[in-house]
């Protein structure tokens, strides 16, 4: 890749985050009087539905997941685990 070319894409990635950022400015008041709460529904809906099922505690894939890469491909058989824990102050 030539010196100009790399010159290029990086000028194009920061027009890129400028462009984002002052569009995110811009319409922060919209968003923040008219779409907030249906949005955070939104986020709590989806968070609510991914984490419904088993999660994996190592690689923390799921058995509902948004990302296909994140997804458990195996059956598991899960069953809840109950624990007790007692904290002695002496």
């Amino acid at each position: 890749m030539t010196r100009a070319a790399r010159w290029s894409c990086r000028t194009e990635f920061v027009v890129e985050k400028l462009l984002t950022n002052w569009l995110s400015l811009c319409m922060y008041g919209h968003v923040k009087k008219h779409v907030a709460t249906a949005l955070f529904m939104l986020y709590k809906a989806i968070k609510h539905q991914t984490e419904k099922g088993p999660v994996d505690a190592v690689t923390f894939d799921a058995r509902y997941a948004l990302s296909e890469d994140r997804l458990l491909r195996e059956n598991t058989e899960c069953r809840p685990l109950v624990t007790l824990s007692t904290h002695d102050v002496t």
